[in-house]
């Protein structure tokens, strides 16, 4: 039995266990707080290890103009006027952007945003055409944007393709960068452009086609999403969905009774998207009006989406309110810029490889030392004269797939020996009328089977004659081969100098006129000479006696037969004609394409090449001969700007850890 003062005494316990129990439940709270405090700080030290670096990677090839020459990993906003784009961008970024209505976006804007420490402050930085300013406070950003636009633009309403980037740091943004696109239009208002909405429309396609870019399409709740323009042009350039976000706004707006479509269309049971939908509800005309500040803006948010009850459980899954929207953004992000990079480095290295080979293509500036003009010169025709002398030698580099200069020739030339055999074969079917016909008419006094000498001749002569023509078509198309390989060699070493090419095609063509009369004379004076019916003894005895073992079965044939099988001079004729023949073909398919090369080869490559030469000998010619065309010399200009920067994106992406 307890006793009043074992009653006092257990209560006195009972009182002093129960402070003790406080203390120990306070100071397991207060681990668990430094516990969660360390996962949380482990967590953030990750984050900034992984996602800042990813971010600022893409953004330093953004700052070096890499976009100029490949696409680069982005989030693109698009959205449709009064959609609540502009909002939406403000509550991610806490400062106020230019907003009203009317185009209020007249040029790309891309939104830096950078998480610092909760003690760092707060700046800001906007760069647009080579300008950089800083901005002082955040109040100060909308005005900066503005004048930005202005200078760009030039105080109209149209828009331009001038991207003006916007950097802000601040403890209270996510690592982000997104690019903000003139909302779509389609009627011009005031002094607006006619075409005002499809200049939007072409610039907004230019940002979203790109398959790195992610398109994060802005729809008010209170509309038929169906019909959207900007969900339509984001799924003309996706339409699979894979890299669209959709984002609903104005939930406040929504019409009783259609609070499940909207629910529906962020469950991604409507229009399916890949990267699914999001939900915020930002600052009005009149809370903007009333003076709510972003950060009240956003309670409000939490608030509305908390006590909503329809709305309620897209809080509860994370599909709404605009810190839910910023780590979404983020990790979206991050993951394309993952996965981005292999691909990315492939490409600026492809790039820098082709701007490496088309700069050399361009040549080397022009000095502005004369001296060192003169030499620059001499070092230009010298290098066109030892590609002229591998082309004469047939020692030119074509590469793989080409055909040299010489080989086409011998194709030629080789061409040239059939056509001989077969102009001179055409003949034989009619030669023996030929023979019969001229014996019957100009057979003097000589008695049967006694050979007929001028019969011979004539014939022969004939044929020759039909050879003649041939020739010099072989001539023509030979030259203007030649021709073409010089041009093109002259084009190879002179195409930025305007001037030196003219001269070096003019020096070509001079020459090739020379040269092909000369060679057209000595191939007609070769067919006169052939007239003269001339050949070795000895030679021709072979040849002969070849003729006439081969032509016994020819004369068994019955085109021959019947009709000279008893005419034995006829027979003799016949055969010494194909006799020489073969001397002719022999003689005439070696000493053509000898003439050929000799002077359209040869000596056109050698008179060139001095010619060329002469031209230094006049110094005041000089910078008259090196003056560039304008457009060489902006296109040198902006291939070295370009291999600057792949140099630098080369090298930022091989310092970055995998």
């Amino acid at each position: 039995m307890k006793t009043p003062h074992h009653e006092e005494k257990e209560g006195k316990c009972s009182k002093a266990r129960k402070p003790n129990g406080l203390i120990l439940s306070k100071d397991a709270n207060k681990g668990e707080e430094a516990q969660a405090r360390v996962c949380e700080n482990n967590l953030c030290v990750q984050y900034e290890e992984r996602v800042r670096p990813c971010i600022d990677l893409i953004d330093s090839l953004r700052a070096l103009g890499v976009e100029q020459d490949l696409a680069l990993p982005a989030i693109a906003v698009i959205g449709d006027q009064s959609s609540g784009k502009s909002s939406v961008l403000e509550a991610l970024s806490g400062v106020a952007l230019p907003r009203g209505s009317g185009i209020v976006t007249r040029c790309p804007l891309v939104l830096k945003l950078k998480k610092l420490r909760q003690e760092e402050k707060w700046r800001g930085k906007v760069s647009y055409m080579g300008v950089e300013e800083d901005i002082p406070d955040d109040s100060k950003v909308e005005g900066a944007i503005i004048k930005a636009q202005d200078l760009i633009t030039g105080n109209r309403l149209g828009i331009k393709d001038e991207l003006i980037s916007l950097e802000i740091g601040s403890p209270s943004v996510p690592d982000l960068t997104l690019i903000d696109l003139p909302g779509i239009t389609r009627v011009p208002v005031g002094n607006q452009p006619a075409d005002i909405g499809r200049q939007i429309k072409q610039l907004i396609m230019k940002y979203i086609e790109k398959e790195e870019t992610i398109n994060l399409v802005v729809v008010p709740s209170n509309v038929d999403i169906a019909t959207t323009e900007a969900l339509s042009m984001a799924q003309e350039v996706d339409p699979k969905g894979d890299r669209t976000i959709g984002i609903l706004t104005k939930p406040d707006l929504v019409d009783r009774g259609t609070e499940d479509k909207v629910v529906d269309i962020v469950h991604n049971l409507v229009c399916p998207l890949k990267k699914g939908y999001m939900i915020v509800k930002c600052r009005g005309q009149k809370d903007i009006e009333e003076r709510l500040s972003l950060a009240e803006s956003l309670q409000q948010e939490h608030t509305f989406f908390e006590d909503h009850p329809h709305f309620r459980v897209l809080l509860e899954d994370r599909r709404a309110t605009v810190p839910c929207l910023a780590e979404k953004l983020s990790v979206e992000l991050i993951t394309h810029i993952c996965k981005s990079l292999p691909l990315l480095e492939n490409k600026i290295k492809e790039n820098h490889q082709k701007t490496t080979e088309e700069l050399q293509k361009c040549g080397k500036d022009i000095p502005d030392d004369g001296n060192e003009r003169s030499l620059f010169l001499i070092e230009k025709i010298n290098a066109f004269n030892r590609d002229i002398n591998a082309v004469v030698q047939g020692e030119e580099n074509v590469g793989m797939e080409g055909t040299r200069l010489f080989a086409s020739l011998r194709n030629k030339f080789q061409k040239w020996n059939s056509t001989i055999a077969n102009l001179l074969k055409e003949g034989y079917d009619n030669l023996q009328n030929d023979i019969l016909k001229f014996e019957n008419q100009h057979r003097g006094r000589e008695l049967p089977g006694f050979v007929n000498y001028r019969t011979f001749e004539t014939i022969m002569k004939k044929q020759l004659q039909v050879l003649e023509e041939p020739a010099v078509e072989l001539l023509h198309e030979s030259t203007d081969m030649v021709r073409n390989a010089f041009t093109m060699v002259a084009e190879k070493h002179f195409s930025e100098f305007l001037h030196l090419l003219r001269t070096s095609k003019n020096k070509i063509e001079d020459i090739r006129l020379g040269q092909e009369e000369a060679a057209e004379a000595a191939i007609r004076l070769h067919f006169q000479m052939e007239q003269v019916i001339y050949c070795q003894d000895q030679a021709y005895r072979g040849t002969l006696q070849q003729t006439r073992e081969s032509t016994a079965p020819i004369q068994a044939r019955p085109a021959f037969s019947s009709t000279l099988s008893n005419n034995f001079s006829t027979s003799e004729i016949l055969q010494h004609l194909i006799a020489y023949h073969q001397e002719v073909r022999r003689s005439l398919s070696r000493h053509i394409p000898l003439v050929i090369q000799y002077y359209i080869l040869q000596m056109f490559g050698l008179q060139l090449q001095n010619t060329m030469l002469q031209l230094l000998q006049d110094k005041n010619d000089c910078s008259w001969l090196l003056k560039e065309s304008i457009n060489i010399t902006k296109k040198r200009k902006s291939l070295k700007e370009r291999l600057t920067r792949l140099g630098q994106a080369r090298c930022q992406l091989a310092k970055f850890p995998v």
